[in-house]
């Protein structure tokens, strides 16, 4: 016989529920999609566009959505602060901490560990270099802007990963750096170089398990001391921190489930 707390938990109201699937709905829609409207979001639920209007804009209240223009919606904030902290709960950063010490060792140049926030590149962990007298500093937290190493990164591998798709306000960046784009896709590292700050990022993907993208490592600092050939000894180090993350995320899988 069910307990009285078993029944309790269990007496949802079926509005409720189906509020619910209705909202995993959208979502799994706006996964593939990249972006809804009404009218997708009317087809898709079965129901009239003021009745998806109405979900879309509530979702939009509760920061799952936010628009991209008058009738268009896209990935909100709060889904990007969830995205952040899942990969941070699949531990990613923890695992890649001692994994970027020994790249920074081997490198004598500061690492970075870059995963995307839903809307932007976001400093996740940081190794500074402090062996040479000139390095960069940076603080984790920092949001990095388009066309850096590690937006290119994300942005070419883009169909590889689970992040949402570029806001359509970027196209003409993504038009002009596409040439790029293609080069880092064919070659699997992205070197930006700023003149203005005299700093070389040179990044690469990190890809879990099922070899989804899900950060990038980058090696950070000033342009004179920085190789930009992708066949560089800090390309193929890079390379090695990368893979050696993903192996310590299927060994902490594995160890997992036993």
């Amino acid at each position: 016989m069910a307990s009285h707390n078993d029944g309790r938990h269990l007496d949802i109201p079926s509005g409720d529920i189906q509020v619910v699937a209705r909202v995993v709905q959208l979502l799994r829609l706006l996964g593939e999609a990249g972006s809804i409207d009404i009218v997708s979001a009317a087809q898709e639920l079965g129901v009239g566009k003021s009745t998806a209007h109405r979900y879309l804009a509530s979702m939009e209240n509760h920061g799952l959505l936010q628009r991209r223009d008058r009738n268009r919606y896209e990935f909100g904030t709060l889904l990007a602060e969830l995205g952040t902290m899942a990969l941070s709960r699949l531990g990613v950063v923890n695992l890649a901490r001692p994994i970027m010490e020994r790249v920074s060792n081997r490198v004598r140049h500061t690492v970075v560990l870059t995963i995307w926030n839903g809307r932007s590149p976001v400093v996740a962990q940081v190794h500074e270099d402090s062996s040479r007298t000139a390095h960069v500093s940076i603080r984790v937290g920092s949001t990095l802007r388009p066309g850096t190493a590690q937006d290119m990164v994300f942005r070419a591998f883009q169909k590889e990963s689970f992040h949402p798709r570029y806001r359509e306000a970027q196209s003409d960046l993504v038009q002009g750096l596409e040439t790029e784009l293609e080069k880092v896709r064919r070659t699997g590292v992205s070197i930006r170089s700023s003149a203005s700050e005299g700093v070389r990022a040179v990044a690469v993907p990190v890809r879990d398990t099922e070899g989804m993208v899900i950060a990038a490592l980058a090696v950070v600092g000033v342009t004179s001391l920085v190789p930009d050939d992708d066949d560089s000894d800090v390309v193929m180090v890079l390379r090695e921190g990368s893979q050696a993350i993903t192996q310590a995320l299927r060994s902490s899988r594995e160890g997992a489930s036993e």
